[in-house]
């Protein structure tokens, strides 16, 4: 599980609670209060429902099998019912994450499991699918790399002397190759550039790799003096613009784009715009990771709109309000 700065948890739209292995309350989210001010609610209660000791209608777990909630207990999560402070039931469905050090309880307003993509969903599909990048690169990469380097090394007992100077030059110019390669990889995950230089210097470095490795023209274009940003807002919004600008490689069907950041006094606009083929409907929206944006843009309290036709291109603006910035 991802541990998250507690300013930055209060923040998610979802009512969640985080906790420690003793149940203490770590933080809690303002969706979270309003079900404690709204409902006779009771935490104890809740935990206990979750390791299966009965319901909020029911004092064991035989008769919350067979209650008014049927087939609905499953790993997943367990249902549950609060009374209103006018005394009316409402039925809910919760779920407990933990990854032994903190656990986080989440509660939704409906008894089943929402089709759309949880909270918990995207956290999981964003840590497996950059650990499924990281071991294709690596495997692809580095790993042949590294064994080609291996059967040239061990092929220098055959050759002559002079034959093994020659062949020696090949191999610590293919170490340089594999050493780059790692540079540029660590560069992916982390872009040192954020931390030492900011955003701005960052994002040239990453249009002018992405550029050289493939030939697409990114123009990247600066208005303003670059705001002060917390580490969490300047990685996320880096990572906006990169999974953008890899969407338009991949299915624009054009060769450029551009990058605008406009920094203003109490806000970042940034827009990434292409020409190319464009899209339409909410499925190729998910299709293309572009709701992934939407949740990083939420995490740090902005907003991420998509325009979008066939043959129009398409454009993602960005609004960062910088003034209420997570500290």
């Amino acid at each position: 599980m991802i541990e998250f700065p507690l300013s930055l948890f209060q923040r998610i739209q979802e009512a969640l609670w985080l906790l420690d292995q003793s149940d203490q309350v770590l933080a809690v989210t303002q969706l979270a209060k309003q079900i404690e001010t709204n409902y006779r609610f009771s935490l104890k209660a809740i935990l206990e429902i979750s390791r299966g000791e009965g319901c909020a209608l029911h004092s064991t777990k035989e008769e919350c099998l067979n209650c008014s909630l049927p087939g609905k207990i499953s790993p997943s999560g367990f249902p549950f019912v609060l009374i209103d402070c006018n005394g009316k039931q409402e039925e809910f469905w919760g779920s407990l994450q933990s990854d032994g050090k903190q656990r986080i309880l989440q509660i939704q307003a409906r008894p089943t499991i929402s089709t759309e993509t949880s909270f918990f969903d995207y956290l999981n599909n964003a840590r497996e699918y950059e650990r499924k990048k990281i071991a294709q690169d690596l495997h692809d990469g580095i790993a042949q790399s590294v064994y080609s380097l291996m059967l040239e090394t061990r092929g220098l007992k055959w050759l002559s002397s002079d034959a093994q100077m020659e062949k020696l030059k090949g191999i610590d110019r293919h170490f340089s190759e594999v050493l780059t390669e790692i540079k540029e990889m660590a560069s992916e995950l982390r872009p040192m550039a954020i931390d030492a230089f900011g955003l701005v210097h960052a994002l040239e470095q990453f249009v002018e790799r992405t550029s050289e490795m493939t030939g697409f023209e990114i123009n990247l274009l600066r208005e303003g003096e670059e705001q002060t940003m917390n580490e969490t807002t300047r990685i996320t919004i880096y990572r906006i613009i990169q999974e953008a600008v890899n969407n338009a490689m991949k299915y624009s069907g054009e060769n450029q784009m551009t990058v605008r950041l406009s920094f203003q006094t109490e806000d970042l606009l940034v827009e990434i715009k292409d020409q190319g083929i464009g899209f339409e409907g909410e499925h190729k929206e998910k299709g293309f990771g572009l709701a992934n944006m939407k949740e990083r843009a939420h995490s740090i309290n902005s907003k991420l709109t998509i325009y979008a036709r066939p043959n129009q291109g398409t454009c993602i603006k960005l609004h960062v309000p910088l003034k209420e910035e997570i500290k």
